[in-house]
């Protein structure tokens, strides 16, 4: 998996190999699985999930903590000036 973080790390560090073709990126990937490397130059995404063990379908939830139930009162400092008292 290393050599795999290794292969994108050198290709954000280089803009040209964004649009590499085949023969660039199987020679970047020379010390790689072979069946990585197939999977990567043919552009198999499915292929590249399963041998890196890997999902794209991954989704991140946030769930709110519980609100005060309306049976408590707010409380309020008491130098703050009460909304009962007309003047």
């Amino acid at each position: 998996m290393s050599v795999v973080i290794q292969l994108l790390e050198k290709m954000g560090q280089n803009s040209e190999l964004r649009y590499a073709d085949a023969g660039q990126l199987a020679q970047l990937m020379a010390d790689t699985d072979p069946k990585l490397v197939a999977a990567v130059t043919a552009g198999d995404q499915q292929a590249i999930e399963a041998l890196l063990g890997a999902r794209t379908n991954v989704i991140c939830g946030v769930h709110p903590a519980q609100e005060p139930q309306d049976d408590e009162p707010e409380q309020q400092p008491e130098d703050a000036p009460s909304k009962d008292k007309v003047a």
